[in-house]
């Protein structure tokens, strides 16, 4: 797969009818159920924004390209979660269960190990909605997504069914300062047994920027360990 041809898609189901779905992608209210943070503008037509409310770190942005009522919407999303801009589709289909919600999420550019950034998009497509399933099932309102990030470990890394593939490490990070080489498999951090992506993200959850932890990686034959101070989250 080429970087141009390179993009994200999968179907989730929300159990709920399509027409409580689509208010949950076009009602500022509802999106901000599993998309956090206070909207400041919406107008879901062609040509319109939704717009979150700016803060230090930028502000998300949807541009919306196309709507068909009820069965797909089209938008470009600005670069605030990602660091560059991509082109979402979220088609909405009648199911036995609810609504078969997919979405396809392409543009992730030129000299970015889009790979990583395809597994990262789908793990966090799946931990927004689940609170957005959370709520449509319960009425409980709860964030586990954004607000609960603490640190952060420097690398970009794919799932492989080893644990998790380190593809790139960021310079002057927690990683490069543990001696964390591309190639590696991740199979520890602390005293915590690492076996996905999901696991990184739980431990970045748990420990502080500024604790000093260990990290264990698999490579040529044998454990290599490394120590060093946890970075700011997105930092």
């Amino acid at each position: 797969m080429s970087e141009q041809h390179a993009r994200f898609e999968k179907t989730f189901t929300l159990s709920v009818p399509v027409d409580k779905a689509w208010e949950a992608f076009t009602d500022p209210k509802l999106i901000e159920v599993w998309l956090a943070g206070p909207i400041e503008k919406a107008d879901v037509r062609p040509g319109g924004q939704i717009a979150w409310a700016a803060d230090e770190a930028g502000q998300l942005v949807w541009d919306i390209i196309d709507v068909e009522p009820g069965h797909r919407l089209t938008y470009r999303e600005s670069a605030f979660i990602l660091p560059v801009a991509t082109e979402i589709t979220v088609t909405f289909e009648e199911a036995e269960a609810g609504t078969r919600l997919t979405v396809t999420q392409s543009g992730f550019g030129e000299g970015v190990d889009w790979q990583a950034q395809i597994e990262s998009v789908g793990l966090g497509w799946g931990q927004t909605l689940a609170a957005l399933d959370l709520y449509l099932r319960t009425g409980v309102r709860l964030d586990r997504f954004f607000t609960t990030f603490r640190s952060d470990l420097g690398f970009e890394a794919d799932d492989v069914l080893a644990g998790p593939l380190v593809r790139t490490v960021a310079a002057d990070s927690f990683a490069a300062r543990a001696g964390v080489e591309p190639g590696d498999i991740v199979v520890r951090l602390g005293d915590a047994p690492i076996f996905s992506r999901s696991d990184l993200w739980l431990f970045t959850r748990e420990h502080t920027a500024g604790e000093d932890v260990e990290i264990a990686c698999a490579r040529d034959g044998e454990i290599h360990t490394g120590r060093a101070t946890l970075d700011a989250p997105f930092g």
